[in-house]
This record gives C-alpha cells, sequence and structure tokens, in this order.
C-alpha cells in the first residue's frame, strides 16, 4: 500500500471535525433560518459542549450570479441578512462557521456558481467573512480537469487567505484521494452519500475499511455525514452506524435537522464514550479484523494502551458473539487482567487475562467496549 500523503500542517482537526451540516437537513432548500435554527439545537442540546461546534452551511445557500465584483453573493430570498452576519451569529453562540463551494464552474447538480477561476477571490472573501470551514466539492469541472492538479490551487489560496480555515476535499472517493489529499485538506470524502439507508452507510464503511493508514491527526477520511435521525435507520442501526464512525475516526458531522430528532437519535449521538473513541488523541483509524458469517469484529487503539474493540452484526438475524482478548491486536498483555466497559450498556467488567468479550448482537446491531488493563 502506497504510503500516506504528508499532512496538511495547519494545526486544525487534531481530532476528527464535529458538528452539524446542512445537505441532508435541508438540500437545496437550506435557509439561514434554518441554518441558525440547528446552530441553536447544538446548544440547547447539550451537544455543543461534547465537541459538535462546526455548523456547516452546505450547497444552495449561493446567489444565481456573482455580484458586480465578481465575488460570490448570498442568495437574497433565503439568507437575507448575508453570510457575514450569518456566521457573525454562529460565532456568537460560541460555535465556528462552515461553508461550501465547488472547484468546477457551478455547484453539484444545481446552477449556482462555483469558484472554478475564482479561488483566490473565493477564499479571501471566505476570510472576510471569518469562515472557519470551507467544504470544496468537486462538480463541473472544465473537461478532463484533474483533482490532483486543482485541489493544489484551491489549497494555496486558502493558505494566502488571510485565515487559517480548515478545507475538505469532496471528490466522493474520485481518483482516490486518500493517496494525495491530505497535503490539501484536512478531511477528504472517500465514498458517495450514504443518504439516510443502512446500505449507504455499509457500502460507506466497506469503502473507508482498509483505508486506516491514510489517517492522521489533520487528516481524515471522511465516509459522509452521520446518518442518525434520517427516520429510516432503525435504533440498532443507529447505534451501529455512529459506534463505526466512532472506530473510524471519522468527522461525526450531524446531517439531519437537531431541534426536530427524535429522543432516541440525540441519545446516539450524545454517547460520550463512543465520542471519545472517535476524538482519540492518538488519532488512530480502527481496523477490521475479522469477518465471518456477517459479524465484523474491529479495533481500535487508544492512548495510554487501551483498544477500542466493536463486533458489529450485519446477518439478518440476532447472534450471539465472543472476542478473546488474547486475540485483539495491540493489547498490551497483562497477568492481572482487563477491565471492559461497554459503551453503550455501560456495563464494567473485570476479566482474565485468557477471558473473552461476550455479547448478544441483534441484526444490524453493535457491542462496544473500551478495553484497557487492570489496574
Amino acid at each position: 500500500m502506497p504510503a500516506p500523503a504528508a499532512a496538511l500542517d495547519n494545526g486544525l482537526a487534531r481530532t476528527p471535525p464535529m458538528g452539524w451540516n446542512s445537505w441532508y437537513t435541508a438540500r437545496c432548500d437550506v435557509t439561514e433560518e434554518d441554518v441558525l435554527r440547528n446552530a441553536h439545537g447544538l446548544v440547547d442540546s447539550g451537544m455543543a459542549a461534547l465537541g459538535y461546534d462546526y455548523v456547516n452551511v452546505d450547497g444552495c445557500w449561493e446567489a444565481l450570479e456573482r455580484d458586480q465584483n465578481g465575488e460570490l453573493a448570498a442568495n437574497p430570498q433565503t439568507f437575507p441578512s448575508g453570510m457575514a452576519a450569518l456566521g457573525r451569529a454562529i460565532h456568537a453562540m460560541g460555535l465556528r462557521f462552515g461553508i461550501y463551494t465547488s472547484a468546477g464552474f457551478t455547484i453539484c447538480v444545481h446552477p449556482q456558481p462555483g469558484s472554478w477561476d475564482h479561488f483566490k477571490k473565493d477564499m479571501r472573501t471566505f476570510a472576510r467573512w471569518k469562515v472557519d470551514y470551507v467544504k470544496v466539492d468537486w462538480c463541473s469541472p472544465p473537461h478532463g480537469s484533474d483533482p490532483r492538479k486543482v485541489y493544489p490551487r484551491v489549497a494555496r489560496a486558502a493558505a494566502r487567505s488571510g485565515r487559517t480555515m480548515l478545507v475538505t476535499v469532496s471528490t466522493p472517493g474520485f481518483k482516490k484521494p486518500w493517496r494525495w489529499a491530505g497535503r490539501y485538506g484536512n478531511s477528504w470524502r472517500i465514498s458517495a452519500d450514504a443518504d439516510g439507508t443502512w446500505g449507504g452507510v455499509t457500502r460507506s464503511l466497506d469503502a473507508d475499511a482498509p483505508l486506516s493508514s491514510y489517517a492522521e491527526p489533520g487528516s481524515w477520511n471522511d465516509p459522509d455525514m452521520l446518518q442518525v435521525g434520517s427516520r429510516v435507520l432503525s435504533a440498532d442501526e443507529e447505534r451501529a452506524h455512529f459506534s463505526l464512525w466512532g472506530m473510524l475516526a471519522a468527522p461525526l458531522l450531524e446531517g439531519y435537522d437537531i431541534p426536530s430528532l427524535p429522543f432516541d437519535s440525540l441519545a446516539v449521538l450524545k454517547n460520550t464514550d463512543v465520542i471519545r473513541v472517535d476524538q482519540d488523541a492518538r488519532g488512530v483509524q480502527g481496523r477490521r479484523i475479522r469477518k465471518r458469517n456477517g459479524v465484523e469484529v474491529w479495533v481500535k487503539p487508544l492512548v495510554n494502551g487501551a483498544v477500542a474493540v466493536a463486533v458489529l452484526n450485519r446477518s439478518g438475524r440476532a447472534r450471539s458473539v465472543k472476542v478473546r482478548l488474547s486475540k485483539v491486536p495491540g493489547l498490551p498483555s497483562s497477568a492481572d487482567g482487563y477491565v471492559a466497559k461497554e459503551l453503550w450498556r455501560k456495563e464494567r467488567l473485570v476479566l482474565a487475562a485468557d477471558a473473552a468479550l461476550r455479547a448478544f448482537v441483534p441484526k444490524h446491531g453493535v457491542a462496544m467496549w473500551r478495553v484497557r488493563r487492570a489496574p
């Protein structure tokens, strides 16, 4: 496997970014009101206090034409206050402001202008608006364009904008961005949209599974936004999805309307033990170490010699599973045994050195533990 690209050294995203993105909530009908409602939702729900602090406006915030100075402008009907004022309102809540553009002539699927031939101007505009996060999509570039040659221009424009901004390379896996995008962005999309379904979640999971060596602090594989609250996933699927994004050290950007989330979905997003695994300072992406009869075992090394272990049941029926501690890669040997905490049931176990983690896992469900040597 080729060596990962050198990480972008801008001091940002030392752990995976967390927050909210507007796309699945409102798609191209996004409004200023939608964004502010969800910003308040992050604060009022307690999510902001747990680290969800980016408020990212996805595509369709733009007017159909640039202004008289050739600069991007907000759609005056849907964002009447303008983007600088929106950013000020978001910052006043103690949150960070994210925005979207495309590297091509237009944004994806819609006619609003992209940033092709305007990278310097647009990044300076975003900097003037006090943007903290820029999602740069790959739609409508000139025929034959190579993103490996275009995103360096994007990165230079961002670096010279006058403001340090997190940039994400959003090519949905085109040209294998994990091999090169770490030089130009703090994260990169590795697959198509998950689109709120279990099939979409598992496709993204499988796309990310072989890419663990490319992730590190400041540079993250992004398998798409969180699908918790889609109203399509079951409760077990939501817990499994959130657990596996934690194991992947994936960005945790909620995709759905926060104020209207069911209580159980909100509880998934606020599981501090799983968030802690995702945000672990060691910055290692977990690996799938076993796949048999629809049951998978994932392992993620953590700080201080701890290890996260997740068992995912992708089969169509509940399964009894066990994982022998002696078979867990990276778990230090311990004559005194281990302490394990199951991160959904919150059970604490003291286990002998030759013991196993055991669980009864529902279909499309998960069991997840944090394991460390006994003191």
